[in-house]
């Protein structure tokens, strides 16, 4: 009815009565929506044969109404009032922000035919669409969409909520802080779906319009602050420009600190702050939309998922934006496309999320793998692929808490260096890696120490291995190194022998001194013929030199 109706404002006395009885004219021009005064009277023609059957209600934005009065004035002069409270006003919710309230007479078949003029008292209106975007609708039409449109809500608002409880559950183990504004964004959506949907006043009755209102205000500017803090965490890094992150911070908070300063402004229900309100988005969004081609243009894989589900949000938000400043009337059923984007978006960043975390964890997984190969380079010999001195002294400390190992035993190859002499310097390296692959195959813990010196440290007897001594052990290690090198180097024409000397390992010895230990013993195997095990001490015991001697 935005071109029909016509507007007048008045003290908070004055009746329609008195008002009628004034003369005075009401506007219907293009100036008809700058009213002053605490009391707006809108005048509108009801013209009873272009209306539905039954009873007729008047509809318009509910935002932040107080008191209202409905009169229908007859063909005969009679007028038929009836007045609203506040409480009365939100008990009158139709879904989608609106409110509803019953045309008097309208009930009335007889009485319906004789309505000539509709007379609506706006008591302090917070905004300009509780009288630009007012229209006559059927009463019954609308009781019976109050149903399955508080389901549709309901529902968009359960499919928004599903990735917030995904969020939390995988934040817990992953940490991502674009999870944590992502989640902000989605509560900010389903507050704003939940209120300005009418849903509030389903399942919390006593919500005042007042109230409603406040949310929609600050839902909306967390939203959408939120989201520019959102943008800057979720791009790959980068991929946005230091000088944009900067814009893109201070713009995303400005929603948030222009909302806070409008409702100091006549507790924010002054035109002029709305304005301002509104105003406070276009930043962000103009930003937004060059921030998404930038990242792009930067090869921004993740930014995707932000063009397809912020794009057509933007869109949606710069007519509200527009409609909100009064700039023009629009179609009210833009807002369900917003309310279907919201929830669209919700979901496509989801996915997003989704993807970016997976990203992220091959990324991570893959740092581990460098990690782990640099660790095993640092701790493998390369010609053997054995454990090196490196891991080798780390076992041992490890073996300081642990125990499980219970003697260290020096191997060492007899007569290493004829075999590089007569053969070459390839077959001794053959000899070293057959050595090593033997080693590595026993349970023990084998490394290469030196040229032709290896290491055991061996496990501690279990019930199954009880009576096996560690020098038996070891024979048996030395016979199977013997048969191994002979099978697998055939290119040798003598026997290849080892020598061992191994030492126990007391639960709080040091690695030199068991290492010393057992390199003695290594050594009496070596001058007592090699070939052999060696793993008490069978050196003889030099005499202590009298003082004042010295020996050559």
């Amino acid at each position: 009815m935005s071109d029909d109706l016509c507007t007048q404002s008045s003290a908070m006395n004055v009746t329609v009565s008195s008002l009628l009885k004034s003369g005075k004219p009401f506007d219907c021009s293009s100036d008809k929506y700058a009213v002053k005064g605490p009391r707006v009277w809108v005048k509108i023609p009801f013209l009873a044969d272009t209306l539905p059957d039954g009873t007729v209600e008047v509809q318009g934005d509910n935002n932040g109404l107080t008191t209202m009065q409905v009169h229908a004035l007859l063909d005969d002069g009679t007028l038929l009032s009836t007045n609203y409270s506040a409480r009365d006003v939100a008990k009158h919710w139709r879904s989608k922000g609106s409110y509803g309230l019953p045309v008097p007479g309208t009930d009335r078949p007889e009485l319906r035919q004789r309505v000539r003029t509709v007379y609506l008292a706006i008591d302090h209106p917070k905004v300009v669409s509780s009288i630009s975007l007012i229209q006559f609708a059927s009463k019954q039409k609308w009781d019976d969409l109050t149903l399955p449109l508080s389901i549709m809500f309901a529902a968009l608002c359960g499919m928004a909520i599903m990735p917030l409880i995904y969020n939390a559950f995988f934040y817990r183990a992953l940490r991502y802080n674009f999870m944590l504004w992502h989640s902000v964004m989605i509560s900010a959506t389903v507050c704003y779906t939940f209120s300005s949907s009418g849903l509030i006043f389903l399942f919390f009755p006593g919500t005042t319009l007042i109230t409603k209102m406040l949310i929609n205000y600050w839902a909306l500017a967390i939203g959408v602050g939120a989201g520019g803090f959102f943008l800057l965490r979720f791009v790959e890094p980068g991929k946005i420009a230091l000088w944009l992150k900067v814009l893109i911070t201070t713009t995303a908070l400005l929603p948030v600190l222009v909302t806070a300063f409008v409702f100091q402004i006549d507790g924010g229900y002054s035109m002029d702050a709305r304005n301002y309100y509104h105003a406070s988005f276009l930043p962000i969004f103009f930003l937004t939309l060059y921030a998404m081609g930038h990242a792009l243009r930067r090869g921004s894989r993740a930014i995707w998922f932000q063009i397809a589900g912020w794009t057509p949000i933007i869109l949606f938000s710069l007519d509200r934006v527009a409609r909100g400043m009064d700039l023009y009337i629009g179609w009210p059923i833009l807002d369900y496309g917003l309310y279907f984007m919201l929830v669209l978006e919700t979901v496509i960043l989801a996915l997003g999320v989704a993807n970016r975390i997976l990203r992220l964890r091959q990324r991570h997984e893959h740092t581990l793998r460098q990690q782990a190969e640099l660790t095993l380079l640092a701790d493998t010999d390369g010609l053997t692929m054995m454990h090196n001195r490196r891991a080798f002294d780390r076992e041992f400390r490890n073996n300081q808490r642990e125990y499980r190992y219970s003697h260290l035993a020096i191997i060492d190859i007899d007569f290493f260096k004829r075999v590089n002499d007569r053969y070459g310097h390839e077959i001794g390296d053959k000899v070293l890696r057959v050595v090593g692959n033997t080693l590595n195959a026993t349970p023990h813990f084998a490394a290469r120490i030196g040229g032709e010196e290896f290491t055991l440290l061996m496990q501690k007897e279990g019930p199954e291995s009880r009576g096996h001594y560690p020098a038996n052990i070891l024979a048996e290690i030395c016979e199977t190194l013997i048969r191994a090198v002979d099978d697998e180097v055939p290119e040798l024409r003598e026997p290849v022998t080892f020598s061992i000397g191994a030492a126990s390992i007391a639960k709080h010895a040091s690695l030199r001194s068991v290492m010393a230990k057992a390199d003695r013993r290594l050594y009496d195997a070596k001058n007592n013929g090699r070939n052999q095990v060696v793993w008490i001490d069978i050196s003889p015991t030099k005499p202590a030199k009298p003082a004042g001697t010295a020996a050559v």
